[in-house]
């Protein structure tokens, strides 16, 4: 006998299978995985009563299967060995533990459950079969069970209904705008049962595609996992458009009643951004937006424009790769955005996709309101209000004066307002006043005034206005006269100056948030940069309520470089006092705060012979471990500062009591940085290590052209600063313009990288407020802002030696995989500098056929341009250097080639970077090799490329005269990866000859790159020791001496990725620093299409490196010389070590400018015969390996 009760407390029992779909009810098999034997454990006699009450807690239950029988429950053995006479037990006390198995079967139709017992179970009631059925929801029965074994009192239980389960529905509940990447299921219940709610409990299964679950799993899937009381159940992070089956089922005393199932697809992902969107204007009311779809799932595009206001979209069909603006604003520039949309249960949105543009101008509207009124007798003035429209860039008013239709004079004026004079007496005059905006007129507005007679009370106004004029011009002479007496008497007193309120002319300028630096910089920069002006022009020169008394007396004057730029007296620096000295406290410098740091700095005049001693005073009194020079010594024949270092042949020397010592000289092209030791020898303390830079690229007139020189000063200064060093010395001659222009931009990085904006305009107040002329001219003002749209633009590129191996491992590296490796981001934010100067003269029609390739055209700037034919007198080598000045040349006088100067490290040394010759231009290449004095020509192809000239030979061997020049191939000699040429030239109309050398590289095809890069290396050490050993320093923007000319194809694919290589290796060897980013930069603003491709970019950082391998935690250069071929003068053999030179070296003065150190000897005189230290007049070849 045995007793299954299913739903008693603490009972887990099979679920209840009702699907949805079906009219009748159906039971669930009981799940044999979940059953144990009794057997196993004997029963308890007790007279406690079994109830059907729900219990949180799961326990385990036996499934019917195992009690069928009595013989299940005890042995036959065991039964024999009873006694006949032995009574039977109470139902109640001894199968009080043992389950009844019993099934609930609901009825859809009735709205009813019946019970059904196990076979081996009977109902002590002869109606119990009737009262078992038609039970309603939520029904208590209490049901006595007997068996045959047993005897009164029964076996007692307490059945309880589960609800309707029509009454339960499982719902879809998750939010659309989170349908994409999650699902949600509830079951909801209409509540209408008595039924306790708290007994109900809820599972939920939901898996994809591949049946691998997610989220919950059932409770009887596989381990015992009770059901819980939740009734809504979410799973997030899932992937869009997938498909998810999901199951439920909900429990009544953890009794199954009620299941459902879900096939859930999540929604569409957010759509990508639209690709490669370009506007540009149709004309001055209309604009053309083109695009590329994005690869993802999309129904529409939303495009967006305005110009100012609230945007204007409109919704565009997915098909559309481009879209007509119309009815724009004519000379407006529109702001377009444009995202794709995709509608699923949510209406998601793409990133936007950006570009501006600008229509075209068109003609003004009228002038309004035009009036005229007479100003005198024969005078007018006339006036009008501007039209509501310009539609195009600020133009002029113009005013024509007519007498009838007879034009008699004709007025132009910013503003509209004009004044007529010396009209006709008593004559009628038309007055027609329209605006032009430099483009287009509009249509004239017309009004019509006489002039009246001519009357005497003028003859006698005159005559009254030379009285008082000449009582004011006695009362100004006496005036004058009275202020040089009291002046004269009291020199010492500072003159009076009429107060004026500075503070009312300032603007009120915004400061400017990082990512808008760019934008804002556009803005005000357009239109020639009249924000700008605007804004510079309202700052005071001079703040008049600071007074400047100090600066005044007699005893300092001579200490001022300028009268009118002196220091306010409450921030000038004071020396300590030398007694018996008047004035020895005074030095024309001044203190300046930085961002949030009070006297950060001390700008200072560059110092004057009489004042070198106070200068290096100052040094040692403010402790400043760094000084700042940003001037020449002299600059066009102008004394800029006094040289107030000593020499390195000179070590020291002693400026008062502070002695200066030069422990350190080195020269890179842009400044020069000397490491002093100073003593003070009346104080017996160690000496102080000063370091001095001077910036040697600033122009003699404007400004850099390249705002990142004055970024690679700063971070040479600021790794030489620390926290505990004095403030910063800065000078240049007078301490205001360039000193005020370091200062602004060191001072805005800071707070740029602090708090993600700057307020330029609001620092220069300040640093006039502090030190009159500060940022002297508007250029200055202008740079400063292009210094931190740089900085903010491309970030910190630069990279030393010792770095660059880790550097460059971090660059290449995804992280995550699908991103862009740091690396290709950096290439991705070079700009291109497509067509951002003319090209004018290689796209004419007659030069045309000279170019190569249609996309590599020189840029009119930098173009090398050919004379059409040298002097005929026989004047010499150095007088001929004039003839060539490019300065002279014109349109007219000079042919075409298609080549560009390159700017080299040591700048301003240039190169030639030129396209392989054509059959054609052979002659213009020869002559213009002989014309700028060229010594080195790199060949970095072959002479065809398959079926394909890449450059027409132009040598031959013996002699050979192309033009006026005449080539002679003197030797050859080959390497493994190069070949050697030397060339002697001679020219009809020149007695001397010069001698050239090729370096031609093999095996470098234009679209690879080269296989053994360190051939490559090998042969620009090689050819290095053919260049002059010292930089030209002439000054000229472009020189005309070029020592180096490097060819390809085209003249950028493979010349590009050289002369990349050749200034990194420079700045390697000399600064131990590189950066690829400003050095492709840079040529690429110098020639088209150089370093085109992310491979090219990374190969030259991969060169760099293994050009300067890292052992044990240190760079060691390669100095491998294998391959390494000569052309030598047996003669001159001995002498061929002392001349090989790897790097140019610089005089120490004049960077860039038109001096030179004392003790620097000039870099080249009249050129005569070849010698050893340019390569041999007459090579003799010889091969070292």
């Amino acid at each position: 006998m045995a007793f299954l009760i299913a739903g008693a407390p603490g009972m887990k029992t099979t679920p209840l299978t009702l699907p949805a779909d079906t009219a009748t009810s159906t039971v669930a098999i009981p799940n044999p995985a979940h059953s144990s034997s009794p057997a196993a454990s004997p029963p308890r006699i007790s007279n406690s009563t079994t109830r059907d009450n729900a219990s949180d807690g799961p326990t385990t239950f036996t499934a019917p299967s195992s009690l069928t029988t009595s013989a299940s429950i005890f042995s036959t053995a065991a039964l024999s060995t009873i006694a006949p006479t032995t009574p039977k037990p109470s139902c109640e006390e001894k199968y009080m533990d043992i389950p009844v198995n019993y099934t609930y079967t609901y009825n859809e139709n009735s709205k009813t459950y019946s019970v059904m017992f196990a076979s081996d179970v009977q109902c002590d009631s002869q109606d119990c079969a009737k009262m078992l059925q038609n039970l309603q929801e939520c029904e208590h029965r209490t049901v006595n069970l007997s068996h045959s074994s047993c005897v009164p009192p029964f076996k007692q239980i307490l059945l309880e209904t589960p609800p309707d389960p029509t009454k339960f529905k499982l719902e879809d509940c998750v939010q659309p705008e989170k349908a994409n990447t999650s699902l949600c299921l509830r079951w909801e219940n209409s509540g209408n049962f008595s039924c306790d709610e708290g007994k109900l409990r809820y599972s939920f299964q939901c898996a994809d595609k591949n049946s691998t679950p997610i989220g919950r799993v059932f409770p009887y899937g596989g381990k015992p996992i009770k059901p819980t009381k939740e009734k809504e159940f979410g799973v997030e992070n899932l992937d869009p458009q997938h498909t998810y089956t999901c199951s439920s089922q909900v429990f009544y005393n953890y009794r199954a009643f009620a299941s459902g199932n879900k096939t859930i697809e999540t929604d569409f992902a957010s759509p990508g951004t639209p690709q490669d969107i370009e506007c540009s204007n149709k004309s001055s009311q209309e604009g053309h937006v083109t695009w590329k779809p994005p690869n993802s799932v999309f129904h529409k595009f939303f495009l967006c424009y305005q110009s100012d206001g609230d945007p204007l979209c409109v919704p565009l069909n997915e098909s559309l790769t481009s879209y007509d603006l119309k009815q724009l604003k004519p000379y407006t520039t529109y702001h377009v955005t444009l995202h794709a949309s995709v509608k699923g249960k949510a209406e998601r949105n793409g990133t936007k996709a950006k570009c501006d543009f600008r229509t075209n101008a068109a003609e003004p509207s009228k002038v309004r309101n035009i009036h005229v009124s007479r100003k005198t007798d024969n005078s007018m003035t006339v006036t009008c209000t501007p039209p509501t429209d310009l539609n195009g860039p600020p133009g002029n008013y113009v005013l024509k004066v007519l007498i009838g239709d007879s034009e008699k004079k004709t007025y132009l004026n910013d503003t509209c307002n004009f004044l007529v004079k010396d009209l006709s007496y008593s004559t009628e005059y038309t007055f027609q006043v329209y605006y032009k905006n430099g483009q287009f007129h509009g249509a004239p507005e017309s009004a019509s005034h006489s002039t009246s007679y001519n009357s005497h009370a003028l003859i006698i106004f005159l005559i009254f206005l030379i009285i008082v004029t000449s009582i004011a011009l006695l009362v100004v002479l006496y005036k004058i006269y009275d202020l040089h007496k009291k002046r004269s008497s009291n020199l010492d007193e500072q003159q009076e100056l009429v107060e004026r309120d500075d503070e009312k002319q300032l603007m009120n300028v915004e400061p400017i948030n990082a990512d808008v630096l760019l934008e804002t910089y556009k803005r005000k920069i357009a239109d020639e940069g009249r924000l700008f002006l605007a804004e510079f022009q309202s700052i005071p020169r001079v703040f008049s309520k600071f007074s400047i008394k100090d600066a005044r007396k007699p005893f300092n004057q001579n200490k001022n470089r300028y009268v009118d730029i002196l220091p306010y007296d409450y921030n000038r620096v004071e020396l300590s006092d030398i007694n018996g000295d008047a004035g020895s406290n005074y030095i024309n410098a001044s203190y300046i705060d930085g961002f949030k740091e009070p006297r950060k700095y001390i700008a200072a005049q560059g110092p004057r012979d009489e004042t070198i001693d106070d200068f290096w005073r100052m040094i040692w009194e403010q402790k400043a471990t760094v000084i700042v020079m940003v001037t020449r010594c002299e600059e066009g024949n102008k004394n800029k500062c006094a040289e107030y270092w000593p020499s390195m042949e000179e070590g020291s020397h002693a400026y008062g009591d502070v002695i200066v010592e030069v422990n350190e000289h080195k020269r890179c092209p842009d400044y020069i940085i000397q490491k002093l030791t100073i003593t003070n020898r009346k104080e017996k303390v160690n000496g102080r290590a000063v370091t001095h830079i001077q910036f040697t690229s600033w122009p003699d007139h404007g400004v850099p052209e390249d705002p990142h020189l004055l970024l690679k000063l700063r971070r040479r200064v600021n790794a030489f600063s620390n926290f505990f060093s004095g403030p910063i010395v800065v000078h240049c001659s007078a301490g205001v313009g360039r000193t005020g222009t370091y200062i602004g931009i060191d001072a805005m990085l800071e707070g740029l990288e602090a708090e993600n904006k700057v307020d330029v305009y609001g620092y220069v107040v300040k640093l006039r407020r502090q030190r009159c002329l500060m940022v002297q001219v508007e250029a200055q003002y202008i740079l400063i802002h292009q210094a931190l749209v740089e900085y903010n633009q491309f970030g910190e590129t630069e990279v030393s030696l010792s770095e660059l191996h880790p550097y460059l491992s971090n660059l290449k590296k995804r992280d995550p995989p699908s991103e862009p490796s740091p690396l290709e981001a950096e290439f991705q934010r070079l700009p291109s500098y497509r067509s951002w100067r003319t090209q004018h003269i290689g796209n004419q029609e007659e030069n045309k056929s000279k170019n190569r390739n249609s996309k590599v055209i020189p840029y009119d700037f930098n173009r090398v341009t050919l004379k059409h034919e040298l002097e005929t007198s026989k004047e010499s080598e150095h007088d001929s250097d004039e003839s060539s000045d490019d300065d002279s040349d014109s349109e007219e006088t000079t042919r075409y080639i298609n080549a560009s100067f390159v700017m080299s490290y040591w700048k301003p040394e240039v190169m030639i970077a030129a396209q392989g010759p054509l059959k054609e231009t052979i002659g213009d290449f020869w002559q213009m090799i002989f014309q700028r004095k060229v010594k080195v020509i790199v060949m970095l192809s072959e002479l065809k490329n398959g079926d394909q000239e890449d450059c027409a030979q132009y040598w031959e061997d013996g002699k050979q005269t192309y033009g006026e020049v005449e080539v002679h191939m003197k030797d050859t000699n080959k390497s493994s990866a190069y070949t050697l040429r030397a060339f002697e030239l001679r020219h009809s109309k020149r007695k001397d000859p010069r001698t050239v050398y090729q370096y031609q590289f093999h095996h470098w095809n234009a679209e690879e790159l080269p296989a053994e890069p360190k051939e490559l290396i090998l042969m620009i050490q090689n050819l290095k020791q053919k260049l002059p050993k010292k930089n030209s320093m002439e000054g000229n923007k472009y020189h005309r001496n070029v020592p180096l000319l490097i060819h390809c194809r085209d003249g950028s694919q493979q010349t590009g990725i050289f002369c990349a290589l050749l200034n990194l290796l420079e700045s390697a060897e000399t600064e131990e620093v590189i950066d690829v980013f400003q050095t492709v930069k840079s040529l690429r603003k110098a020639r088209p299409g150089m370093v085109p491709t992310l491979e090219q970019y990374q190969f030259l950082y991969d060169v760099i490196a293994s050009t300067y391998p890292a052992q044990n935690g240190q760079v060691k250069k390669k100095n491998s010389q294998e391959d390494k071929i000569e052309l030598e003068d047996e003669v001159g053999k001995t002498k061929q070590d002392a001349n090989c030179v790897s790097s140019p070296s610089a005089p120490d003065k004049a960077s860039g400018g038109d001096t030179e150190d004392e003790g620097s000897k000039p870099t080249s005189g009249p050129e005569g015969p070849e010698h050893s230290a340019n390569g041999p007049a007459s090579p003799a070849l010889t091969q070292s390996a």
